[in-house]
């Protein structure tokens, strides 16, 4: 597979094209497992059988990422009912240290939609308190060497760098409501301009609306994503196409027409 493209096709069957230590960086965020009606992917699984469906494809990432290569995995901290709660990032990073990932950080980030909840489970009893975790995390992982083995340009300012460095971030929770999951450009850009080189190969395996790919675009990385969802891919390709026409390189340039999206079944 070609890098700056998406592809409308699933992840499993889209990483399994990639050859092994092909990626830089991965910038994700999988479904959450709590009941959203996606077109095209059951969102309301039994926990067990999600968390091994995130062991396949942690596996193929671990297989494309290069030795040197980092993960940024978005996720809840903790979610659930008064009768099941779980913790996600905690069960992805116990699953990724299985497969042979290194951990390495952390970083919450505020959900200012959950905060604003106000169930309380029993009113000012010790019986049954329903306590709120407002929070969704990166979890931070790396392949063999935190350190970056070969040399390149960094992209990222003095103050993001200091800000991405202290593990809370300041990220805003998008309300545009492209998909009915999507996470703000702001994220995937930090862990993009902290965590890898100008142009560095940079992999979503569930890119949504496009927003790691428009990321990349306006950072000066390459991209490769897969999307399911064709309404979801369609509303990606529409804004790297707008970011394309807006973003200026630090070269001077603008991204190259070689910066396409291509549907899965024009790569048979």
């Amino acid at each position: 597979m070609e890098t700056n493209k998406i592809y409308n096709m699933d992840c499993l069957e889209g990483m399994k094209q990639l050859p092994d230590e092909s990626v830089d960086l991965v910038v994700t965020s999988p479904p959450y497992n709590i009941g959203i009606d996606y077109n095209e992917y059951d969102d309301n699984k039994d926990w067990q059988e999600y968390y091994n469906w995130c062991e396949n494809w942690l596996k193929e990432i671990f297989r494309v990422l290069k030795s040197d290569g980092r993960l940024c995995l978005n996720h809840y901290l903790s979610l659930g009912t008064s009768k099941f709660r779980t913790a996600p990032l905690m069960e992805l990073n116990t699953i990724a240290l299985k497969l042979g990932f290194n951990h390495h950080s952390v970083a919450i980030w505020t959900d200012r939609t959950l905060a604003k909840r106000t169930a309380w489970g029993s009113w000012l009893s010790a019986s049954a308190p329903y306590i709120n975790s407002p929070f969704e995390g990166v979890l931070i992982m790396y392949k063999s060497s935190w350190k970056k083995l070969t040399k390149g340009e960094s992209t990222i300012d003095k103050q993001s760098f200091i800000d991405g460095c202290r593990g809370i971030w300041n990220i805003a929770t998008e309300t545009k409501g492209l998909t009915k999951a999507n996470f703000h450009l702001d994220l995937p850009k930090l862990c993009i301009n902290l965590l890898s080189y100008s142009g560095d190969i940079i992999l979503d395996p569930f890119i949504g609306s496009g927003t790691t790919a428009v990321a990349c675009v306006q950072t000066g990385r390459n991209f490769i994503g897969y999307e399911i969802d064709k309404k979801y891919y369609d509303i990606a390709v529409g804004r790297i196409k707008s970011a394309k026409s807006q973003t200026k390189l630090p070269n001077g340039s603008f991204p190259t027409e070689s910066l396409i999206c291509v549907k899965e079944e024009n790569q048979k």
